[in-house]
């Protein structure tokens, strides 16, 4: 921990972003901070000074006078400082709200696989950023059963997905 804290340390924030389920921050001069909340991570932003709770495990101070704190009662969910967030970012699959996504992307993908639908979906590496629940509401409003295999899948029934699961996402 000592050394995550001087590598951190006077670092200024470029950007904040996200990818799949990792909130990317850039910092300026290079090098990013990757948090992934998992299953019962949160962040909260609070005054700096503010008492410190049990299962805040990193907390952020920035020079306006507030932290951000990562709070995870279970340990499950990560943060790593990196020079290359690709090392790990560069795994994950296309983003399914991303305008170049498509239907037939989505098809392609399923086709050249055989495995259960849900299952695939929930892959980090076929797709990246869809939960349990996003999968589970997108499958049932396409009318699409979780076990099928994918390659089993039509035309029309990606199509039916992909317009579903955007509803899911921007509802959710």
């Amino acid at each position: 921990m000592p050394e995550f804290c001087r590598l951190i340390e006077r670092k200024r924030v470029a950007a904040v972003g996200r990818r799949g389920k990792f909130l990317v921050i850039d910092f300026a001069g290079g090098g990013h901070l990757l948090m992934h909340l998992r299953m019962s991570g949160r962040l909260h932003l609070v005054p700096s000074g503010t008492e410190l709770l049990p299962h805040e495990h990193v907390a952020l101070s920035f020079a306006d006078g507030c932290e951000l704190r990562f709070h995870d009662t279970r340990k499950f969910g990560r943060v790593y400082l990196m020079a290359d967030a690709e090392r790990i970012l560069g795994r994950l699959g296309p983003e399914p709200l991303d305008p170049g996504f498509t239907p037939g992307i989505l098809f392609e993908g399923l086709r050249r696989r055989s495995r259960r639908v849900k299952p695939l979906l929930l892959d980090q590496g076929f797709l990246a950023g869809l939960g349990n629940i996003y999968a589970d509401e997108a499958l049932w409003e396409a009318k699409i059963h979780p076990r099928r295999l994918s390659d089993s899948l039509s035309q029309r029934e990606a199509e039916a997905f992909t317009a579903r699961s955007d509803e899911c996402f921007v509802a959710g």
